[in-house]
């Protein structure tokens, strides 16, 4: 049987496409607009924010399992963990509010139909890519499915926290940005550190 090479912990090269990917995820951060212009969100729109970053904590929580069917490098292992460890515990900590608040309804998305089919066929596309890349292929698609996921959530806890008017919640999503954040520039970082390009000639 064929033994599958682990990647190397040295430099290797990214294809040009994706390279662009992931300097356009480091730049969207760079040019987001200031809370102070953008669009206030309606007060009735707070309970699809909640069950839209419920739904997302959930699915990011299980990203650890990944870990039983391929071997990632160590450090991309640790920082999958993390991410999976405190989105777990925000998953936790929302469900305590809906469950503390009746009028909480953590699955009303508010999406209309073509959103949520859209969102099911990206899913597959990319549990397909997840489950057929191997070493490298399979971390690229990793590192930037949580760049994206940690990005769209942690703007959603704060655009949520702007319409909450319970002190206590609306500290808790600012924090949770606040960690999605962090986390989210760790994973960009390890685009820096670990990939390289070709030198122009």
């Amino acid at each position: 049987m064929e033994t599958l090479k682990r990647p190397s912990l040295r430099r290797f090269a990214i294809p040009h496409s994706i390279l662009l990917v992931a300097i356009f995820l480091v730049g969207c951060e760079a040019f987001r607009t200031a809370p102070k212009t953008q669009p206030q969100p309606e007060p009735g729109d707070v309970e699809h924010g909640y069950a839209l970053l419920f739904d997302l904590m959930g699915d990011e929580s299980d990203v650890a399992k990944l870990r039983f069917i391929k071997h990632e490098r160590p450090e991309v292992k640790e920082l999958v963990k993390e991410i999976s460890k405190t989105c777990g515990e925000a998953h936790k900590q929302l469900e305590a509010f809906g469950k503390a608040d009746p009028g909480l309804n953590l699955k009303l998305l508010g999406l209309p139909a073509a959103e949520v089919e859209t969102r099911k066929a990206i899913g597959k596309t990319k549990e397909k890519a997840l489950l057929t890349d191997k070493n490298k292929e399979f971390e690229i698609q990793l590192l930037l499915s949580q760049s994206e996921a940690l990005m769209y959530g942690a703007h959603l806890a704060l655009v949520t926290a702007l319409t909450e008017r319970q002190a206590e919640r609306a500290r808790f999503l600012q924090m949770l940005s606040g960690d999605l954040t962090r986390l989210q520039k760790k994973v960009v970082d390890m685009f820096l550190v670990n990939y390289s390009w070709p030198e122009s000639k």
